[in-house]
């Protein structure tokens, strides 16, 4: 099975592709979409949109995780990165 791991930021989304068999893990790619903090928060979620969808076309995962957001500075903080995950 591959599956591609999402951690998402505003500014910084990182994301891992690894295959499993179950008991093993290889990792297939790993990167960052990197945007910047200039840009409007819709401009950066197309951007991230563009670069996770390349992501998928490219490895094809079967399955995806993402990161919860378990803290954020603020509740801006928290509201961005809930449009990230919903992207």
């Amino acid at each position: 099975m591959r599956v591609l791991g999402i951690d998402c930021g505003s500014r910084i989304t990182g994301y891992g592709v690894i295959d499993s068999d179950g008991v093993d893990c290889a990792l297939v790619q790993c990167g960052a979409i990197r945007v910047p903090p200039t840009d409007s928060l819709a401009s950066r979620l197309k951007s991230i949109h563009t670069g996770i969808a390349e992501v998928i076309r490219d490895f094809q995962p079967d399955a995806a995780a993402f990161e919860n957001v378990f803290y954020a500075s603020n509740v801006q903080t928290a509201l961005k990165l809930g449009h990230v995950r919903g992207v």
